[in-house]
């Protein structure tokens, strides 16, 4: 899966679930957060994975094109305008046993661990306790239904003005 790189006017083209890239300014409002170029606007559902743009900021958003009166845009992740990280990819998926190198936010659920990447796709953790926070994961993937990753390594993503950056795994 790739994100298609589209501007506003050319969303009605495209397949309601499409991965798409769009460029404009970010802003916050009453009724919700909206992408607009010129007199165009698209809004926004859910919050960027790595990066929370300041009001009135341009950025570029990717996520999943909901058609219908308005289109929306279920948001995966957003970064500064012209910035190269982070950059718009799919989550590794696999088969039981490969090992999977994942960016995911850790949360727990009652006495779950889970673990989240940009496009939403959800993890059982097993292995040992992540705090709360961004980590770059290396986990094996035990099991597809559900989804379960034992953790084989997890290294704490630290945010820097205002961008994502990590260490990389061993």
């Amino acid at each position: 899966m790739t994100y298609v790189s589209v501007s506003l006017q050319h969303l009605s083209v495209l397949n309601d679930g499409d991965l798409v890239l769009v460029g404009g300014l970010y802003s916050r409002h009453v009724d919700g957060v909206v992408l607009t170029q010129g007199e165009l606007r698209l809004p926004l559902l859910g919050e960027p994975f790595s990066f929370l743009p300041a009001q009135h900021t341009r950025v570029e958003v990717w996520g999943q094109l909901l058609q219908g009166r308005p289109h929306r845009l279920l948001v995966h992740d957003a970064r500064p305008m012209g910035a190269a990280f982070p950059a718009p990819q799919a989550s590794a998926t696999g088969q039981v046993g490969d090992d999977l190198t994942l960016i995911v936010r850790v949360t727990t659920r009652g006495e779950q661990q889970l673990a989240v990447a940009p496009d939403r796709r959800t993890y059982l953790l097993a292995g040992e306790d992540l705090d709360n926070r961004l980590y770059l994961l290396l986990g094996r993937l035990v099991s597809l239904s559900p989804p379960i990753l034992s953790i084989v390594q997890a290294v704490p993503v630290t945010l820097s003005g205002g961008t994502s950056t990590s260490a990389g795994l061993a």
